[in-house]
């Protein structure tokens, strides 16, 4: 069974690092809308004439986030695309392990998901 899951793991990061040829890829610590947090994120920037299919596909990365992030942390993976329509990012919503405020290392954690997840 782990030689079809490295398989199929296999074949994803090959369609992410297609979906993602030619983008700028910046993962960073955010500070979301609410201003409150700060937000492990993965912004990926297109270059005009991206179809909207291949967009979308770069957004699988938010599927590796969540396929690598281990059962005990605790936030959300959350994936959209930014209005100009050529920019999208993979976000981490921290709900705070252990009480209503997440922590720098949470947030570090999260950033070190990121990363594994673009490999």
């Amino acid at each position: 069974m782990a030689a079809k899951e490295q398989a199929t793991d296999a074949l994803v990061s090959v369609a992410l690092r297609k979906a993602l040829s030619g983008a700028r890829v910046e993962v960073k610590l955010a500070l979301p809308d609410s201003g409150a947090e700060l937000q492990p994120e993965v912004e990926v920037t297109f270059p005009q004439g991206t179809s909207s299919r291949q967009r979308n596909a770069a957004l699988l990365l938010a599927a590796q986030v969540e396929l690598r992030t281990p059962a005990q942390e605790h936030w959300l993976v959350e994936s959209e695309v930014l209005d100009d329509g050529l920019t999208g990012r993979v976000h981490l919503l921290l709900l705070g392990e252990g009480g209503p405020r997440p922590t720098r290392d949470e947030a570090e954690r999260g950033l070190q998901i990121l990363h594994r997840a673009l490999r």
